[in-house]
Order: structure tokens, then sequence, then C-alpha cells
């Protein structure tokens, strides 16, 4: 056990006696609670909120659930350091993650720092060491080397950096999935639009074959394959196996393989080398739980020459002149430049330190053990489904709640929203409605929503 980790357990000792927690499983259900949330300093008297171990006879998922097992201590105490976790039933972590008071702190204290006198040599010294050191600290994470890594505002800016990488000619063809994000698409239109490629799609869809679904796409003007890792729209984590078997394949015939990995660190096991990608591409705002504005682009060693810069500037280069000459850096930093924001890249640092000393292994066994208790309250739940995998390692904490028809998603994303303070996504399929479960996220908060939705749409 490491040192960072060891020191979180301490804390965590007795966190339920010490820390403030709102006992929020039935925080939605409190009808004082929506005027709580519109001031952010004020909260519900917990005392007047329900036992949210309780069940209504009316309650429309009210079954035998067998007793549950105390909130553990570790959980407790990372809840009482994510503000939102006590403020609303925070299911949009694959929206956007609420970081801790951790990360705020530090971002602030690093932001004040620097401009004691930013010019100071020995104040931007300092500075200048964040992004070398968040470069190494993601490479060691996520299964990269340090000189694979460049650091960008989001996961959409890698895909972009990769997208137009690509002398593209008119014919050429890219495949992508029936169950992107539109950072995945867009670029693509705009090429097609401006270059005349040709997009092709797969079928994503839980349980179709990725192998399978790829090739029947293929043909000789196939120039790159870029899917999610984790897809926002139904869940559906790629096995890293059969990923580095899908990039054997595309790497035999010269195709160029991205992911897009927004949905991965911190919600599933990711490792740039087991998935045998090329490039791939996430962000520090979602399950990593970091500052708004960051993100990583990690493109294989061999690779980047290959992978050419569209946009440049200063800091892209090693050394140039005046005269016509220059050379890049030999590194994926090489696809970063102009002046950055480095107190956000010390948040992102941070919040990646703070979920080390939690433990990543932990915080992905609990995602798994939530999602488990999800599938089982969903199907108790009269008129809806899981439209997500149901299995490992197939799954993800993104989970899917499939409405009955007639039941718009939307529209419960609104009227959760507005009267509960439920925080939840509708997605692609007009019938879908995502739950994003991450490990700070409670059995009785599952209750509560999946009870809510079910009254709504039944």
């Amino acid at each position: 056990m490491n040192t960072s980790r060891r020191s979180f357990l301490r804390r965590s000792v007795g966190a339920l006696a010490l820390a403030p927690i709102v006992p929020v499983g039935r925080l939605a259900l409190d009808p004082g609670r929506v005027g709580a949330l519109r001031d952010p300093g004020a909260l519900p008297d917990p005392g007047a909120l329900p036992d949210p171990g309780t069940r209504s006879p009316a309650d429309p998922v009210s079954r035998p659930v067998g007793s549950r097992p105390p909130q553990e201590a570790w959980v407790a105490r990372a809840r009482a350091e994510i503000p939102a976790a006590t403020r609303s039933l925070y299911f949009q972590t694959g929206g956007i993650g609420p970081a801790s008071e951790a990360v705020i702190d530090h971002v602030q204290e690093r932001l004040a720092f620097q401009n004691r006198s930013p010019a100071e040599p020995r104040i931007s010294a300092e500075m200048a060491r964040i992004e070398p050191d968040l470069r190494a600290q993601l490479a060691r994470l996520f299964g990269a080397e340090t000189e694979e890594v460049a650091l960008t505002h989001s996961t959409s800016e890698g895909i972009s950096i990769i997208a137009w990488s690509v002398n593209w000619e008119p014919g050429d063809e890219v495949v992508i999935s029936n169950t992107e994000h539109p950072a995945n698409v867009i670029p693509w239109y705009v090429l097609r639009d401006r270059f005349g490629i040709v997009i092709r799609e797969i079928d994503l869809s839980p349980g179709t074959p990725l192998i399978d679904e790829v090739r029947g796409q293929l043909s000789d003007r196939t120039r790159m394959v870029s899917i999610s890792h984790v897809s926002r729209n139904n869940g559906r984590a790629l096995r890293a196996g059969e990923s580095a078997e899908l990039g054997d394949l595309l790497r035999s015939r010269g195709v160029r393989y991205h992911l897009d990995g927004a949905q991965g660190p911190g919600c599933v096991v990711t490792d740039f080398r087991a998935l045998g990608c090329d490039g791939y591409s996430t962000c520090g705002h979602k399950w990593l739980l970091g500052p708004k504005g960051t993100g990583a682009l990690f493109v294989r060693r061999e690779l980047l020459d290959d992978v050419r810069l569209s946009w440049a500037g200063s800091h892209s280069h090693a050394t140039m002149d005046y005269e016509g000459g220059y050379t890049l850096l030999p590194s994926a930093a090489r696809y970063e430049f102009g002046t950055r924001a480095l107190a956000d890249f010390a948040g992102f640092t941070r919040a990646v330190e703070w979920m080390e000393e939690i433990g990543l292994e932990r915080v992905e066994e609990r995602i798994q053990s939530l999602v488990d208790y999800a599938i089982e309250v969903v199907d108790a739940a009269e008129g809806l489904g899981v439209a997500s995998p149901r299995t490992r390692p197939d799954r993800s904490g993104v989970f899917v709640v499939r409405l009955p028809e007639g039941c718009d998603a939307t529209q419960l994303y609104g009227d959760l929203r507005e009267d509960e303070g439920i925080l939840g996504s509708p997605v692609r399929e007009e019938r879908d409605f995502r739950l994003s479960i991450h490990f700070f996220n409670t059995r009785e908060e599952i209750d509560a929503v999946v009870a809510s939705i079910a009254a709504r749409c039944n």
C-alpha cells in the first residue's frame, strides 16, 4: 500500500462519526430540498429527512432487498469531500464530474501562488514542473510512456488532433459507431464537407461482435477507425483483448485506430498499451473528478511523426530560427502549444492523486458493485428495463435505464432535475435514460432515483 493511500485510510477511520454527511438516500424526495440546492451554502436539516433505508408501501420498486451493509467509512469520507455528492442525487458524472474540495483548493492555491509574480523565475520554474509531472503521472497510471502523453483541454481536442492528422483525399473513409458522442461525430462531418471523406458506421449495441462489425465496413479506402472505449450512450466497454485484436487487424491494413476515452479512466480499467490503439483521447473532468478544461491524448511513440500536426505554435518546437527552420519536440508534447492554464493542470494532478489515495481498483470495484445493485433494482421495477450491458467486462459505470413506451427521456430529465434535484441524462435512444454511477453514489440513492423514474413513467 502506498503512502498516499495509507494516509487516506487513516483519515477515513471513524469518518461516519466525524464527517458532516447528509443522508441523501431520500434527499430528492424532500420538497424543501430544491430551494437548498439553489443556495449552494444551504443544506436541508438531516434530521428532517426520511431514513434513507426505509420504503413506503406505495414505493413502486418496493421489494425485499435484504439487509444493507453500513456505508463504508472511506466512501463516507470521500462523499464529505465532494460538495455535489451531498447536495443532489448526482448521477451525471458521465457528463461532468464533481470535483473534490482538495482539487478546488489546489487550483485556487496554485493560481494565487502564480499571480504573486508570474514572471519571477522562482515562481515560473515551479509552475513549469506541473505539466511534465502530470504527463508522467498519467503515463504511469494508464499504461503509456511519458513521451506518449500530450495534455489537452478536453477529449474533443484530442479527437480533433487525431482527425486532422491525416492528409485526407476525396473518397477516403473513416469508421465510427452508432453510439458516439458528438465530439466523435462532428469532426468527421466537417472533414466530409471539406475534403469529401466517407463516414461508415458500425453497430456497437450491447452484444454485437466488435471485430466482425469493423471488418464488415473496411475497404481499401479506409484510413481510420475511431470509436468509444466506453459508450456514453449505452455503457458498453470494449474488452481489452478484443480491442488489441482489432488494433492488430487495422495495423496490418495500414488503418489508424483511435479510441474516444472520455468515459474510461476512473470508470473502468484503462491501459493504453493493452487496448492496442494508436491514439486515445480522454479528459480530466468526468470520472477522474478533475477540473473542467483538462484532458490528455495518448499517441504511440512510433507514430508520433505520422500523427501530423494541424495546429502548432510556441512550445510545440524543440528548435527554430527565423529563416524557416524548426524541429518539433520528440514527444507527444508537440501537440501542445501556447500559454497554458497551469493551475488547472495542477488541479488535474491533484484529482488523480486524490483518486489514487482512495485506490483506483477499489473505485472500479465499488462502481461494479453498485451497478450489480442497480440491475437488481431496475429488474424489480414495473415497466423499466436495463439497456446497458449486464455482465463484466462489457459493462461500466454508465448505466442506462430503458423507459416504457410513452415516457420521454428528455422530459423526464427536466422533471427530475427541477422537481427532485436528481441529475441524470437522456442519451441518443429516445427511451434511454443514463445514470452515471460513480463510487460516491450509494444504494439508497439508486433506490430513490429508480423509484422516481418508475413513478413518473408508470
